[in-house]
């Protein structure tokens, strides 16, 4: 480990080369919401008039393109298509954009935890803000450049990538120490509490996996200095209150919610416990659609659709992440959602009961959490139509199980439910656990 004097003087001299200034980000909430929302406008029209005269574009964006004022723009803005991950593969192959329309940049894809990898392309100035919106947030949560930082994370890709002399030298100069939480056991434990001793250091990983070290030090009663850990976010996974309260019971600070993907990077962040995780307008323009494809009302759970203000490789251009969330009223204006009140998970976890019913992705956690033998759980929804839950735990009495199967009854209805203990709960390629998914 390098001094941190040494990493800070780095950090300064590759941010200066490898991404773009973060001023926008700092000033726009600063902004009017009139004049947030004329500055959203124009970025918005900046976009579409691109994408709208390129050899790939949809017939609305072509239309669209036509329109010279921005306030005229945001006024049928609602009307234009929607982007599924199905269009980015069929329509926008990203192998292709580079080359087809001459543009430097990276190709990149999802992990498809969920489903098929999505391909896309990000052209070189939104490689650049990626990293500038990822240093933004983590300063804004605590972090300081130089500062050390563990990160326990699990995907096979992303750990493979360190193996490199230039990665591996990377990894050094940021001060980032690498610990594979894809098999999660005592030892992880001991390999990231090793590395506190270089404190005060941030901590950053999937959430399930902070979420296991965590309780694991409160459970073994292991004595963790206030202040060793200054700062902690995690990336991947949902976040749920209880999970950020074990991890300050263990390290005495909460962890706090980044969310955020690999198409689009982060895309809103929680800066402090209790907050709202606040939009990282205006390089990001999002919309709450409820199941008619129109705006949600607050408080409404709906699909999250967002638009990138700044890529010009592929068109993220009203691109539904298939992302499930809900805000407040407080969190509008004019201009738009400025941040989300709570994320709902996957839509691919959202499960339809034969009675028409849907339960949501955040019930499960809310109802295992009351389950106190509950340590990890998942639950499939069978093509049978039946569920199996797979849990992960000290396991149940035959009363105790007839008392949970109860719970379950009264809000599932006659519906078969198959609860299984096992000793591990599988894993996706990239090391997520995914709670709640239908079987394909």
């Amino acid at each position: 480990m390098i001094p941190r004097a040494i990493s800070s003087l780095w950090w300064r001299r590759y941010l200066r080369r490898s991404a773009i200034p973060w001023d926008d980000l700092e000033r726009f909430p600063q902004l009017r919401p009139e004049e947030q929302r004329k500055e959203l406008g124009k970025r918005l029209l900046r976009q579409v008039q691109y994408f709208g005269t390129r050899a790939d574009a949809l017939p609305q964006w072509r239309e669209a393109a036509r329109i010279n004022n921005a306030e005229d723009l945001l006024r049928v803005w609602p009307d234009l298509p929607v982007l599924t991950k199905n269009d980015l593969r069929t329509r926008f192959p990203a192998a292709e954009l580079g080359t087809r329309f001459k543009i430097p940049g990276q190709l990149n894809s999802t992990g498809g935890s969920t489903g098929e990898p999505v391909h896309f392309f990000h052209d070189a100035y939104m490689v650049k803000s990626i990293l500038a919106a990822v240093t933004f947030s983590s300063v804004r949560m605590g972090w300081l450049p130089g500062m050390p930082v563990i990160v326990v994370w699990g995907s096979e890709r992303d750990i493979a990538r360190q193996t490199s002399l230039r990665n591996r030298m990377h990894t050094t100069l940021r001060n980032q120490i690498v610990v594979d939480g894809y098999h999660l056991s005592d030892d992880t434990v001991e390999r990231v509490c090793a590395h506190l001793h270089r404190g005060p250091v941030a901590m950053y990983g999937f959430t399930s996996m902070l979420e296991f070290i965590a309780r694991r030090v409160v459970e073994t009663k292991r004595r963790i200095r206030p202040g060793i850990v200054r700062i902690a976010w995690n990336g991947g996974e949902m976040l749920f209150p209880e999970q950020s309260e074990i991890f300050q019971q263990a390290f005495s600070v909460p962890l706090l919610n980044r969310y955020g993907g690999r198409e689009l990077a982060v895309m809103a962040c929680q800066f402090a416990a209790g907050e709202s995780l606040q939009v990282l307008r205006p390089w990001l323009y999002l919309e709450i659609l409820n199941d008619r494809g129109r705006p949600a009302a607050p408080g409404e759970v709906g699909r999250l659709v967002w638009t990138s203000t700044v890529c010009r490789g592929t068109p993220f251009l009203r691109y539904d992440v298939e992302d499930l969330g809900s805000f407040r009223a407080c969190d509008e204006n004019e201009s738009g959602i400025t941040a989300i009140d709570e994320l709902h998970g996957r839509v691919a976890g959202l499960l339809e009961l034969p009675d028409g019913r849907k339960i949501n992705n955040i019930y499960w956690n809310h109802f295992f959490k009351e389950v106190k033998e509950v340590a990890q759980f998942q639950v499939i929804l069978r093509k049978d139509r039946r569920l199996r839950i797979l849990l992960r735990g000290d396991g149940f009495s035959p009363e105790r199980e007839a008392a949970v199967r109860a719970l379950l009854a009264h809000f599932l209805g006659e519906l078969p439910v198959n609860l299984e203990w096992v000793e591990k709960i599988p894993l996706t390629r990239e090391g997520k656990l995914v709670q709640v998914y239908r079987e394909a």
